[in-house]
C-alpha cells in the first residue's frame, strides 16, 4: 500500500489526504504551494484543511494577510488513531445491544478465519457477566496464541477486557507442565491444571455463561457456538470430570 492508501485507511478522505501529504513534505507553506503540488482548486484545498485543522493535523497561521499551514508533528496521526478506536470501543456494546434485539435466538453461529475467530472471543467477553469464570478445555497454549499472538491488538484487547471485568479463565490442557507455565506465566485471571496425557483433537470448547463455543484449528480456523442453558449445564458437568483429573500447572 501506498502512503496515501495508508492514510485513507485511516479515515482521511483523498483530497484530505493529499493535502496533508503536501503540507508534510513542503513544510510551512501557503495555499498556492499546496494548489501547485496537489492540482487541486483552492477551495478545495481550504475545505481539506479545515477538516485536518479539526483533527489536529495540520496548523494554520497568517502573515501578511496570508494563510500559512504546516504539519506541527507527525505523531498527532497516531494520537488520532487512538482516539478512533475508543469511540469505536465504546460504541461496539451499543451495535451488540442493536444486533441482539433483531437476532433470533437458539441458532448456530459461525465466525471464520483468524479475525473472525478472534472477534468471537472479544463479543463473547463483552456479554460475559463480571466476576465470573469462563471453563475452556483445549488441548496446548501455543496453538491459540498462533491465533492471538501476544504482540498483537486483539490479544492486548482481550486481556484488557477479562481484567476490567474481572473474568477468570479455567484451562484444562493436555500440553506439558513447563511449557504452559512459561507460555503463561505473566497473564492474570488465569487457572491452568494439565493432564499428562497425548491428546491430538483439532478442538477447543469454551463455556461461556449461556453458550458454548467450539473452536476448530486448520487451514482456515473457525468457531461455531451453541446457546442455550442446556447445552452450557452439558459441558459444564463434562469439564468438572475432567477438571478433576487435571494438576495445577504450578504444582
Amino acid at each position: 500500500m501506498t502512503l496515501a492508501e495508508k492514510l485513507s485507511g485511516l479515515g482521511l478522505k483523498e483530497n484530505e489526504t493529499k493535502v496533508y501529504l503536501a503540507v508534510l513534505e513542503l513544510g510551512e507553506c501557503r495555499v498556492g504551494n499546496i494548489e501547485k503540488k496537489t492540482g487541486l482548486h483552492k477551495q478545495l484545498i481550504y475545505n481539506a484543511a479545515v477538516n485536518l485543522q479539526k483533527a489536529g493535523l495540520i496548523n494554520s497561521y497568517e502573515v501578511g494577510g496570508r494563510k500559512h499551514f504546516v504539519v506541527q508533528d507527525p505523531g498527532a496521526v497516531e494520537e488520532r488513531a487512538r482516539i478512533q478506536l475508543k469511540e469505536a470501543q465504546a460504541l461496539v456494546p451499543e451495535l451488540m445491544e442493536l444486533a441482539n434485539t433483531k437476532r433470533p435466538a437458539g441458532k448456530v453461529k459461525l465466525w471464520r478465519g483468524v479475525s473472525g475467530v478472534q472477534q468471537y472471543y472479544l463479543e463473547a467477553l463483552r456479554k460475559q457477566p463480571g466476576d465470573s469464570v469462563v471453563k475452556i478445555l483445549g488441548v496446548t497454549s501455543d496453538r491459540f496464541f498462533k491465533l492471538f499472538p501476544k504482540d498483537d491488538f486483539a490479544y492486548e484487547r482481550m486481556e484488557e477486557l477479562r481484567r476490567e471485568k474481572k473474568i477468570t479463565w479455567q484451562i484444562l490442557l493436555f500440553g506439558s507442565k513447563k511449557e504452559e507455565l512459561t507460555q503463561n506465566r505473566d497473564r492474570r485471571l488465569l487457572e491452568i491444571r494439565t493432564i499428562e496425557e497425548t491428546v491430538r483433537s483439532p478442538i477447543d470448547i469454551m463455556v461461556w455463561r449461556d453458550r458454548v463455543g467450539f473452536l476448530i484449528y486448520g487451514d482456515e480456523s473457525y468457531v461455531f457456538d451453541l446457546s442455550g442453558s442446556q447445552t452450557v449445564k452439558g459441558f459444564e458437568e463434562y469439564f468438572e470430570v475432567l477438571w478433576k483429573r487435571g494438576k495445577a500447572i504450578a504444582d
